[in-house]
């Protein structure tokens, strides 16, 4: 039997690239499996006669709980993905937008029939309004074009990622030295980025678009991933490890959770200003060295392949 799934991906954000259009992708490789990606929600989905819809966060629907709990009516089992809290900390640019459709979020994730989660730090925050949580952690697909090892090593210091780092990034500011950092993802649109701009000495890369951003890591040989030590941010992922360990680079990140990997090539910190002190000194073999060390262990614990078997386990 063939199982039909739906999964809800509006735009093409980085949640969407990892934890939907990706992973339902190579689902397609099998043939038990029929995905088909729905632009929006609405009720002509019905007609499809989904035995699954996944979705990230909420549905983009107005009456969401009637829509869900009629999809489960007619057999559909629903799946809510969340990728981290849903309550974010006040500072937060995107906390006016998330407070908006906190509700719905709050219906989707009583009404689905199971969440999936990035891991379990967010899942026992999840238990309360609902029991039937389960762990589908972030991963990479190693055969992707745009994850395939940088092919030389310099001793360039750099972050890749989104507007909403201002305060993460600010961690480093005054810690550099003579170093000059390479920040990537610079959008002038963006009003947190000119501001990083107008804050913090780097070179700034222009970002981008998600099917090609992990490019951005071979304009650099180190990483390094600073968060601010608040609430919301324990309950992010690990990503960054993994975009910079499968580009063959080490990285240096804050000793915090979502950062727990115990691996060669990855550097926790406490103090900004001695780790990239630390890490201006080291040299391209070392670089090199911790680098491969790093991508073997994201290859052999978080390739999307490998991990797609856990999916496959919840949807048949």
């Amino acid at each position: 039997m063939k199982v039909k799934i739906g999964f809800v991906s509006q735009s093409l954000t980085g949640v969407d690239y990892h934890r939907l259009l990706k992973p339902m992708q190579l689902l397609n490789y099998d043939h038990e499996f029929e995905v088909i990606r729905c632009d929006g929600a609405s009720e002509e989905m019905y007609d499809h006669n989904f035995d699954v819809i996944v979705f990230n966060r909420l549905l983009p629907i107005i009456k969401q709980e009637e829509f869900i709990k009629e999809l489960k009516r007619r057999g559909t089992y629903v799946i809510c993905d969340m990728d981290d809290h849903w309550i974010l900390n006040y500072g937060h640019m995107g906390k006016r937008i998330s407070d908006t459709y906190k509700r719905q979020t709050l219906e989707a994730l009583i009404n689905s029939n199971e969440i999936w989660v990035t891991h379990d730090h967010l899942g026992k925050a999840v238990e309360p309004l609902n029991c039937n949580w389960h762990v589908m952690t972030n991963a990479i697909d190693p055969e992707e074009s745009q994850w395939r090892p940088k092919e030389s090593h310099e001793t360039r210091i750099g972050w890749a990622g989104g507007a909403t780092h201002f305060k993460d990034l600010m961690l480093t500011d005054g810690c550099w030295g003579e170093t000059i950092p390479i920040v990537c993802g610079y959008n002038e649109k963006e009003k947190e980025w000119v501001r990083l701009a107008e804050h913090l000495k780097a070179n700034y890369v222009n970002c981008l678009p998600v099917l090609t951003y992990g490019y951005l890591y071979e304009q650099f040989d180190i990483a390094i991933a600073p968060l601010v030590n608040n609430k919301f941010n324990t309950y992010k992922s690990n990503l960054k490890i993994l975009e910079a360990g499968i580009k063959g680079l080490p990285i240096f990140v804050q000793d915090i959770h979502p950062y727990t990997d115990e691996t060669q090539g990855v550097y926790k910190v406490r103090d900004w200003k001695e780790a990239l002190s630390i890490a201006s000194k080291m040299d391209a073999q070392e670089i090199r060295e911790n680098g491969r060390q790093l991508r073997n262990y994201i290859i052999k614990n978080y390739n999307l392949r490998d991990i797609n078997e856990k999916r496959k386990e919840r949807l048949r």
